[in-house]
């Protein structure tokens, strides 16, 4: 017999995130599991030709660049470039570049659009700027800037590569639990999670039970496009007050 349980929320993000926020939830009471759906492989600075190269900014659209541009800062011998603008995608990661020295940061609204906005208020077309991006990177952001002559060399930093085969464990809840929350704060993301569940021949039935949380209005619009039924968008600009917000929700 199909024993089913009642809520569970997953959270589909790198395992570190993704476990570090689920743990946030179960401490707070709200039962949820993490579901590691990509890892980061990154590439080697020395390999481009970025250390002898004078840029005027730099733009970060995730987290995950701040490593690269940390090697970039010291490697170069110029301690000063933490006093270049950076282009910071939103507050939460303003905030961890604030953390490492950095002083001249501008953060936009979480999104490519008020993003790009920001850099062309802040630069000029003589400025040269460099994205520290991902490979696999979905964002127009290059296109939009171009198109308001502004210079900008992209460094592929890094790869985040989707995780196909999740554990048995996650599979059974998939299939036990008869309401599932799953947060996803990645437009890509929304298609991997449903390339995970097809593979396993589980999406329609997952999806026809499941609220898909996310974190921005592009983000929605990935997830309603890519056949995902009920997508909620929490307006908040920082992971923990997502996270209270789905405690929140629970209560």
């Amino acid at each position: 017999m199909n024993i089913k349980f009642n809520n569970i929320t997953f959270v589909l993000r790198e395992k570190k995130d993704a476990e570090a926020n689920s743990k946030y939830l179960n401490d707070n009471g709200h039962y949820a599991k993490p579901f590691p759906i990509t890892t980061t492989k990154y590439f080697d600075i020395h390999k481009f030709n970025l250390l002898s190269q004078s840029f005027d900014y730099f733009i970060i659209t995730s987290a995950n660049a701040l490593q690269p541009l940390e090697k970039i800062i010291s490697n170069s011998n110029n301690l000063t470039k933490k006093n270049l603008k950076v282009f910071a995608v939103g507050e939460e990661t303003k905030i961890k570049l604030t953390k490492k020295g950095y002083v001249n940061i501008l953060s936009a609204n979480n999104n490519s659009t008020s993003l790009c906005e920001l850099i062309i208020s802040n630069t000029s077309n003589a400025d040269l700027g460099l994205w520290i991006a991902a490979k696999n990177r979905s964002s127009n952001l290059e296109e939009k800037l171009i198109l308001k002559d502004r210079k900008i060399e992209i460094f592929e930093a890094y790869e985040t590569r989707p995780i196909i085969q999740i554990s048995r464990s996650i599979q059974d809840d998939l299939v036990n639990y008869s309401n599932i929350n799953l947060l996803i704060l990645s437009s890509r993301n929304v298609l991997i999670a449903k390339n995970i569940l097809e593979n396993l021949n589980l999406f329609n039935e997952v999806n026809n039970k499941s609220t898909l949380l996310v974190n921005s209005e592009n983000v929605a619009n990935n997830g309603k496009s890519v056949g995902w039924n009920n997508v909620v968008t929490i307006q908040k600009n920082f992971t923990k007050d997502i996270l209270d917000y789905i405690l929140h929700l629970s209560k």
